[in-house]
């Protein structure tokens, strides 16, 4: 092990009867950096990170951590020794306040005091320390409000304050941004950048926009295996990452009778990214997205989907393999109500043991749930878009495709639809969307492809695309 090392994992496996949870998975974490576990919805992150902090004990392999070999060591013991975690679910004590959870962690770390009888408040300096941690972690004006009358942002921040209270070496991080608002994320991502280089962090996380600001090295797990790990950079370019793209399109080529569209359109979308499909009007995206799903028959190249040939395909085979579109102009049925348009291709195409339902449907669009009853032609244009968004959703996909997901909304209405994609972003679903407003999915996207005249003409990353005004004037611009 490295002199720089602080976590070395070799071999690590865990199986539940025939399930390999994780198989034979080697990480290696350097002391100071940021390194972020991605990779598909049920690869193995979270089972990675309870056999690491001790919450499941591994089949086979070995943990070392800090020189010292961790492997069958208790949860407390690894937390004397300087590994901490955070949850997927917010871990705190709700009746407490901010200050008395963040003193309680303290002690938890310095050990008991024996002085049972005297008053815990009289400890001043641990409830000096405490203070310290809630400023650092935001947190610095809500000393004395109730935990669980914090907000969820501000939840997940005290729950961070309760591992850093605890003065790790190592912080173990799963998932710390879920949930979170847009504007609850920014602080979360200013909170653990603040932390380069004081505490070492290991997150696993969805959002693969802060991912890569975030991380200084990703590992990509797939089927519990750990396949790639390099900078950023380097994972976006690594041939296997790119072998394990949901979504692969190589020198697609299709035309409308003799007029052909698409020359040779070659991009693919990784799991849990969202991507874009780019340019103006008429240069080839809604055909595109229509090849892909077996609307418009590729004539050249190929399509691929977790893995799998799918041009050739009837659309109706393609859409069971979980790949759901949002067309333009909607397409509701309009003499269905709501509840009938949401439950008339329900499914469960991606097997999630956390499935979209009527109610979750509701909860990321409570207009819909207003309007239960009301027949399809009843409802505005931006509540058919958010029924047609909800109807897609309905079927689980792997991959959702919006073509113009905005188009023709009022900005109000607009808003809502970008924030509830932002919230599919953060909960990991993968987004193929059309839209023209540059500057929104800047904030949006990771990856994007612009096309002119049937071409791809640029590929990139949004800091790259924000970076370069002269682009959009060139193929986006009017």
């Amino acid at each position: 092990m490295s002199h720089n090392t602080l976590l070395q994992v070799d071999g690590l496996g865990k199986s539940y009867g025939g399930l390999r949870a994780t198989d034979h998975a080697s990480l290696t974490v350097s002391a100071g950096e940021i390194h972020a576990l991605i990779g598909p919805n049920g690869a193995g992150k979270t089972t990675l990170i309870h056999l690491i902090s001790g919450a499941l004990a591994p089949s086979a392999g070995r943990i070392h951590f800090d020189g010292m070999d961790v492997t069958h060591m208790p949860i407390h013991t690894r937390v004397a020794h300087g590994l901490a975690r955070s949850f997927q679910i917010t871990s705190i004590f709700n009746r407490l306040s901010v200050l008395d959870n963040l003193a309680l962690a303290v002690q938890a770390h310095a050990g008991h005091s024996l002085n049972f009888w005297r008053p815990a408040r009289r400890d001043a300096g641990r409830y000096a320390l405490a203070a310290e941690v809630a400023q650092r972690v935001g947190l610095g004006l809500h000393l004395q409000q109730l935990a669980g009358a914090l907000s969820h942002g501000e939840q997940r921040q005290l729950e961070v304050g309760l591992a850093l209270a605890t003065r790790p070496k190592l912080l173990l991080l799963d998932e710390p941004m879920a949930g979170m608002g847009p504007d609850e994320s920014e602080r979360m991502l200013s909170l653990l950048q603040s932390l380069r280089g004081e505490t070492t962090l290991l997150l696993v996380e969805h959002d693969m926009h802060a991912v890569f600001r975030l991380a200084d090295r990703i590992s990509t797990l797939v089927a519990g295996r750990v396949i790639a790990s390099g900078t950023p950079f380097e994972i976006r370019q690594h041939p296997e990452v790119r072998m394990s793209a949901l979504l692969e399109v190589e020198q697609l080529q299709t035309a409308y009778g003799a007029s052909q569209v698409l020359f040779g359109v070659s991009f693919s979308v990784q799991p849990g990214e969202v991507a874009t499909l780019l340019g103006r009007n008429g240069m080839g995206k809604t055909t595109t997205v229509r090849s892909i799903l077996g609307l418009t028959p590729a004539r050249g190249g190929s399509v691929r989907f977790r893995g799998e040939r799918i041009d050739g395909l009837t659309p109706d085979r393609i859409a069971r393999m979980g790949l759901a579109l949002v067309p333009e102009g909607r397409q509701i049925f309009p003499n269905l109500s709501v509840k009938e348009n949401l439950l008339a291709f329900a499914g469960n195409r991606n097997g999630t043991a956390d499935p979209w339902t009527l109610e979750s449907v509701f909860d990321l669009f409570p207009r819909l749930a207003e309007r239960v009853r009301h027949m399809g032609n009843e409802l505005s244009g931006g509540e058919q878009q958010m029924l047609a968004i909800g109807r897609a959703l309905m079927t689980n996909p792997y991959l959702l495709i919006l073509d113009e997901a905005t188009e023709g909304l009022a900005p109000l209405v607009r808003e809502d639809i970008w924030q509830c994609l932002h919230q599919l972003s953060r909960r990991g679903q993968t987004i193929l969307v059309i839209d023209k407003y540059v500057q929104r999915l800047i904030k949006l996207a990771h990856h994007h492809s612009i096309l002119e005249r049937g071409q791809v003409v640029w590929q990139g990353n949004s800091e790259q695309l924000a970076a370069d005004p002269g682009l959009w004037q060139r193929y986006i611009g009017v």
